[in-house]
């Protein structure tokens, strides 16, 4: 081969590998400019379906939220209204599932974009649709084979939340005393069975559950108030040597043992207003 034919060869070698290059390129940004087309249009239609549940229209929100998840799968908030849709239409088996992927999509708890009221008033629903609607006991079945073959302190606090709503007082106190003996630190639990303990009018147990629940958060003015109801004052007499270190105030739980249905998270780019769920 002459010297011209290798010179032209290489040349057409180094073209191609640039057209190449240009047009990987090319495919490169075009994904992302889809994707981020795709997460324009899911918050389009997650705003639009705002509108339509504050609105009345349920049926058009169902179908304006699945958009929404369809284009980004990941987003909790979507899902949370996906599930109050369908609450408003009747549909509560897909309610719960719902609500069950908003919780398992949301952030890690204590990481930046962790949404603290997102992830309560998820859980709450969860467990109100359940306690009424799970006639065959489906889904408080298979909650109460994973809590038990995984040790998880969540799933029993939920359980026992579900069946509270139930009346099933000592069902639900097995389950939560279940959940803090895999879980101890976990004030919100010891909070809410404490609360629970002083409306069944079990005061003993109560003062105990409090004041476990004060050493974990001595801020909380709800548990003050009820350790005051019981005859305890909040203050260092409650501490132990060995108490745990005392948290920051915290922010209320949306469901704190009461009976006060959750609202749905505050949505600086959606309607003020806001229909609630079904009352229960």
């Amino acid at each position: 081969m002459c010297y011209m034919e290798v010179a032209v060869k290489s040349s057409l070698c180094t073209l191609q590998r640039i057209l190449l290059g240009v047009a990987a390129a090319g495919s490169f940004l075009a994904l992302a400019g889809c994707g981020t087309d795709m997460l324009t249009y899911a918050q389009d239609s997650k705003r639009a379906g705002i509108g339509e549940y504050n609105d009345g229209n349920y049926a058009d929100a169902v179908g304006s939220f699945r958009n929404a998840v369809r284009q980004d799968p990941r987003d909790a908030e979507s899902e949370y209204w996906l599930g109050l849709s369908y609450e408003q239409t009747g549909n509560f088996h897909e309610a719960i599932n719902a609500y069950k992927t908003a919780l398992i999509e949301m952030p890690d708890p204590g990481s930046a974009r962790f949404d603290q009221q997102l992830h309560d008033k998820a859980f709450d629903r969860l467990a109100r649709v359940i306690s009424r609607f799970d006639t065959a006991n489906t889904e408080v079945d298979l909650l109460t084979s994973t809590a038990s073959a995984e040790k998880d302190p969540t799933q029993y606090w939920l359980l026992g939340r579900i069946f509270r709503y139930r009346g099933d007082a000592d069902t639900a106190m097995d389950d939560y005393h279940r959940s803090i003996q895999l879980d101890p630190q976990n004030f919100a639990v010891q909070k809410e069975l404490g609360l629970y303990l002083t409306q069944l009018g079990q005061m003993q147990e109560a003062s105990a559950v409090l004041r476990d629940a004060y050493r974990l958060n001595q801020y909380d003015d709800q548990v003050n108030d009820a350790l005051r109801s019981v005859g305890m004052t909040p203050g260092p007499d409650l501490y132990s040597q060995d108490a745990p270190k005392t948290l920051p105030p915290a922010t209320p739980d949306s469901d704190p043992g009461l009976s006060s249905p959750a609202a749905p998270a505050s949505h600086t780019d959606g309607p003020d207003q806001y229909i609630p769920p079904p009352k229960d």
